[in-house]
C-alpha cells in the first residue's frame, strides 16, 4: 500500500469529478459515519465538529456509529456510498493500513476515499490498573520484569498504533508482558478497570475520564512533550526512550469521485469549526491536538501518503501484511 501511495495512485484529488453546472451544496442532511463505538476518539471528535458544522452548513450533520472490523465496516460503507458529499467518514490510521494487512478487505482506502481535511491529532497514554502493586513507570518496569508474561497490556486492536506501542515497550523498556487486543481503547480500559488486564496503551480521549477520576494510574504519554490535559504525566522520552513519540489522527474523508466544490465546502466548514474558540477549548480539554494551519485536502493527501508508507513499513517488519 505504501508503494502505491508513493507511486501516486493514492488519494487522487486530481481525479475528482466535476460537474459543468455546480449544484448548491448542501441541500439536505449529511451523514458522518464513525467506524467505532460511542466514546472512542473518532466519535467524540465527530460529535463536536458535527454540532458546529450543522450551523455553518445550514443542514444537519448526523453522526452514525457503524463499529466493527477495526473501523472497516463504516469505511467500506462510505467507500460504496454515492459520491455526492452526503455521506462522509471520520477515518483513523488503522483503517488506512488494513488493505495492506488483510487480503479480504473489499475496498481500498487509498483509492475509494479522498481526503477532506485533518480533524485532530490524538495523543496516546500508558495507564495501569489500580490493582497493580506499583505507582510509577519505573516501578512498573521493575515489577513486570520480575514476572515475565504474568501481566497483560491491552491495546485498541491488532495492528493499531496502541498495539505497536505495547510491543515497543515490551522490547525497549523492557516490559515482558502479554499483548491483548480489544475492539477499541474504551473496551481495553474497561478490562483494566475490572482487573482483567493490567496495563493499556489507549487514546487520551478514552483514558482521560478515568485518569481524572483516579480509577487508573497514568504512567507516560507518547507525545513529543507533555500533554496539557495531563501536564503532570511525563512523556516517554523523560525515561530515556527515544523514537517512541507517536500520535494518532482523525481525518474527514469522502467517497472517491466527490465533486471538488463539495470537498472544498466541507473542508471550509470543518476548518471553521476547528477555528472556533469554544470548539478548540473542548477538544484540547479532551487531550486532542489541533491540525496545522494549512489544513487543505492536498495537505492531508501528502500526510496520508507519508504516514501510510511509514506504518506499512512497521507492518512489514512485524510480518503483519497479507494476512487472511
Amino acid at each position: 500500500m505504501g508503494l502505491l501511495v508513493v507511486a501516486g495512485s493514492a488519494f487522487p484529488l486530481a481525479a475528482l469529478s466535476s460537474d459543468e453546472v455546480i449544484e448548491v451544496y448542501p441541500t439536505r442532511p449529511i451523514t458522518l459515519v464513525v467506524g467505532f463505538s460511542p466514546g472512542d476518539s473518532p466519535d467524540v471528535v465527530s460529535r463536536h465538529l458535527a454540532a458546529y458544522m450543522t450551523e455553518d452548513l445550514g443542514q444537519k450533520v448526523v453522526v452514525v456509529n457503524r463499529p466493527g472490523a477495526g473501523g472497516n465496516i463504516g469505511a467500506a460503507a462510505v467507500a460504496k456510498a454515492a459520491a455526492d458529499g452526503y455521506t462522509v467518514y471520520m477515518a483513523v490510521r488503522p483503517v488506512a493500513l488494513h488493505k495492506a494487512m488483510y487480503k479480504q478487505v473489499k475496498y481500498d482506502f487509498a483509492k475509494d476515499l479522498v481526503p477532506v481535511g485533518m480533524a485532530v491529532s490524538v495523543p496516546y497514554v500508558l495507564v495501569m490498573g489500580k490493582h497493580v502493586p506499583a505507582t510509577t513507570f519505573l516501578e512498573a518496569v521493575e515489577l513486570v520484569g520480575r514476572s515475565p508474561e504474568k501481566y497483560a497490556c491491552a491495546s485498541g486492536g491488532l495492528a493499531t498504533t496502541t498495539h505497536f506501542l505495547c510491543e515497543a515497550l515490551r522490547e525497549k523498556a523492557p516490559l515482558p508482558w502479554t499483548h491483548v487486543p480489544y475492539p477499541g481503547s474504551v473496551a481495553a480500559l474497561v478490562d483494566v478497570l475490572g482487573g482483567r488486564a493490567d496495563f493499556a496503551v489507549a487514546t487520551m480521549t478514552a483514558a482521560l475520564p478515568h485518569i481524572s477520576s483516579g480509577t487508573v494510574r497514568p504512567l507516560a504519554v507518547f507525545s513529543e512533550g507533555r500533554v496539557p490535559a495531563v501536564s503532570a504525566v511525563p512523556h516517554i522520552e523523560e525515561f530515556g526512550f527515544t523514537g517512541m513519540e507517536s500520535h494518532g489522527w482523525c481525518a474527514l474523508m469522502a467517497p472517491a469521485g466527490t465533486p471538488m466544490h463539495v470537498i472544498t465546502r466541507l473542508n471550509r466548514s470543518m476548518n471553521a469549526a476547528l477555528s472556533n474558540a469554544a470548539v478548540q477549548e473542548k477538544l484540547i480539554r479532551f487531550g486532542y491536538g489541533m491540525p496545522k494551519k494549512n489544513n487543505t485536502p492536498e495537505a492531508l493527501e501528502q500526510f496520508l501518503a507519508e504516514d501510510t508508507e511509514r506504518w506499512t513499513g512497521v507492518l512489514e517488519q512485524r510480518q503483519l501484511t497479507g494476512l487472511q
